[in-house]
This record gives C-alpha cells, sequence and structure tokens, in this order.
C-alpha cells in the first residue's frame, strides 16, 4: 500500500512539474500577440499624428483636413472629427461620447454618425442640447482614459457616455510612421482564442491564467477549421479583457471624483449571421455595469431585430441607417439621464 501511494505521489509530481515547464516555456516562447499579415493603414492620414503622450500613441491633428472616397474629413481645434467645440456651453445640456471608429464615423459624413443624428432627434423633442463626438480610430480604453483626463474634463460635459466597441478588448496597439509621414496602425490582433472545451468557471479561470490552456484551445481549433472550414466556435476568449475593465473602472472613478455622469453605450461587435460569438461577452458587460451601477445601453439586440436590409459598411461599422438605429435607441435611452 505505502508502495502504491508513493507511485501515486511520483506520476501527481511529475505531472505538475511538467505542467508548470510547459506553462513557463509558453510563457517565453508565444506570448500571444498575433499581428495582422500587414501593417493596418489610417485613411486619411494626414488627419493623424503621433501623440506626445505615449499611453495616448496618436491622436487627430487639430485644424487638419482630408477628403477620402468622396466624404470629408474636418479636425476641429480640439483634435477632434466634430464642429468646431467652445469650452462655455451655454444653457444647452451638453453630452460628450468618446470612443473608437465608430464615434468617430467610419466612412461616413459627419452628419450620418450616430451622436450627430441623435443630436437632431433631441432638438426636434424640443430639447436643448449638444453632441461632441470624441472619437478616433482604433482607440481603445486604455487611450479613452487618458484622453478623458486630458481633454473631455475641461468641457464640462452634462453627461459622459463612453463607447465601447472590439478595439477595446484587443491587447495592445503599436503606431509607427511610414514615407512621407504616413501613419501605420500595427495593432496586435489578439482577438479572440476560442473555446474548444465546454466554458465554465474552471475553463473560464483557465484561460485567463494559463497561456498552456490558451495554446491548446487555439491549436485544436485551428485544426478543426481545416478540417471544417465553417466551424463557429460557440464561446470566445478576448485577451485583453481584464485590462479593458480595469481602465473602464479608472474612467468611472475619474467622472465620478469630478461628479461627472457617465453612461455606456455598446454595438455589436461583429455581425457574423446567426451566431454570435460575443454574447458571453455582452453578458458580462452587462453583469459588471449593473455592479458598478452605471447606466448602459447594449445594442445587440436592436441591430439584430432590426429589418433594414443593408445597416452595415463592413460588417463592424454601420452606416447611416445602422447608425440611425443607434441613434433611436440612444434618444430614448438618454433623456432621463438629463431630466
Amino acid at each position: 500500500m505505502k508502495r502504491r501511494w508513493i507511485g501515486i505521489l511520483i506520476v501527481l509530481f511529475s505531472t505538475v512539474f511538467t505542467l508548470v515547464f510547459l506553462e513557463i516555456f509558453l510563457r517565453i516562447i508565444d506570448p500571444f500577440q498575433f499581428r495582422p499579415k500587414r501593417d493596418a493603414d489610417i485613411f486619411a492620414s494626414q488627419t493623424y499624428r503621433l501623440s506626445r503622450n505615449k499611453n495616448i500613441l496618436y491622436e487627430l491633428l487639430p485644424d487638419s483636413r482630408a477628403v477620402y472616397d468622396g466624404i470629408e474629413f474636418q479636425i476641429n481645434s480640439a483634435g477632434f472629427r466634430d464642429k468646431p467645440y467652445r469650452i462655455r456651453k451655454g444653457d444647452k445640456k451638453r453630452i460628450i461620447f468618446v470612443g473608437d471608429s465608430l464615434t468617430y464615423g467610419w466612412l461616413i459624413p459627419l452628419e450620418d454618425t450616430y451622436h450627430k443624428q441623435l443630436e437632431r432627434i433631441l432638438r426636434s423633442r424640443g430639447y436643448k442640447v449638444e453632441t461632441m463626438g470624441m472619437g478616433v480610430v482604433g482607440y481603445n480604453l486604455v487611450q479613452e482614459y487618458f484622453m478623458v483626463k486630458e481633454t473631455v474634463a475641461k468641457f464640462n460635459p452634462d453627461i459622459m457616455v463612453m463607447q465601447i466597441g472590439p478595439n477595446d478588448f484587443e491587447r495592445t496597439l503599436t503606431v509607427k510612421t511610414a514615407n512621407q509621414g504616413k501613419l501605420l496602425l500595427t495593432p496586435y490582433y489578439d482577438f479572440q482564442i476560442p473555446y474548444m472545451f465546454s466554458k465554465n468557471g474552471f475553463t473560464g479561470f483557465l484561460m485567463s491564467h494559463s497561456h498552456l490552456f490558451k495554446f491548446i484551445n487555439l491549436k485544436l481549433y485551428l485544426l478543426k477549421k481545416k478540417r471544417e472550414k465553417n466551424f463557429v466556435a460557440k464561446d470566445i476568449f478576448q485577451l485583453g479583457e481584464d485590462k479593458a475593465f480595469r481602465y473602464l473602472d479608472r474612467i468611472i472613478d475619474f467622472s465620478r471624483n469630478l461628479k461627472i455622469p457617465l453612461a455606456v453605450v455598446f454595438f455589436p461587435f461583429r455581425n457574423n449571421g446567426d451566431h454570435y460569438i460575443y454574447a458571453a461577452l455582452h453578458d458580462k458587460i452587462n453583469r459588471w455595469l449593473r455592479r458598478r451601477e452605471i447606466p448602459f445601453l447594449d445594442l445587440n439586440q436592436p441591430f439584430i431585430s432590426s429589418k433594414t436590409a443593408n445597416i452595415w459598411v463592413d460588417g463592424l461599422h454601420p452606416n447611416r441607417d445602422g447608425m440611425a438605429i443607434a441613434a433611436r435607441e440612444l434618444a430614448d435611452f438618454i433623456t432621463p439621464l438629463f431630466e
């Protein structure tokens, strides 16, 4: 019996030692930084510049202008694609939207963005209101946190709305300049590692903390995709999740310290047809915001329920009709917050 237990302990020790060795080895050789096959060009790149704030990395160039695909991209003196901003707001309610390309207005005119359509809706209902769009293509919650600290507070908003998108859950981003000063994004597209085992508390813990577990899931997924090209995992894990929530927490604390009312709106992350692999992430965001008592609007269902045939520019960014859905939902969501 004694020899039997010794044998069992030796097997357990050997197994644990092997797993720990593989974990350390994988952390060294594979840090899960997936670069795209090529750098991501920014259209109208002459309206961008490198930022002196290393946490922001890059920003829109104040008072710059470009025309791309027949659409004008005019940057105001504050450094955002919007009409000129005034520090004093007068008797109008001021709503500032902070976000990425969805707030910036990806390949659509400024007047078609959700916040400008929202402004027209609210004014048609008799509200004295102005909306400010502080969106920059590619930004995530880390960059937005530092932008909020540097810029948003001085405009004294009645409400600040954080627009969440897929960029917020990607891990890192770098930039570089190419020929003639052109700005290129070189993102690490840590979009997702699919769960190839049933998702539960235990596998969720392993996915968050174990490189080995992530590695096994990723390799199994690639093998499955090789055999079944149309295979879609039921659940995915975003490597930037924890960091995104930490920085959203910082934004919440900052807004509360300055007594700026805060709300959140998030769009569908990608139009993947019938099976939406980001559903679990939406649920997690919902639960997290409820715990923090932050009012929020999840636009996933309104977009899914839309009977409009074409509401996308590219499956991620809404066109004018898609932005109109967001504006209508926001109008009903936001008016109780400043009445």
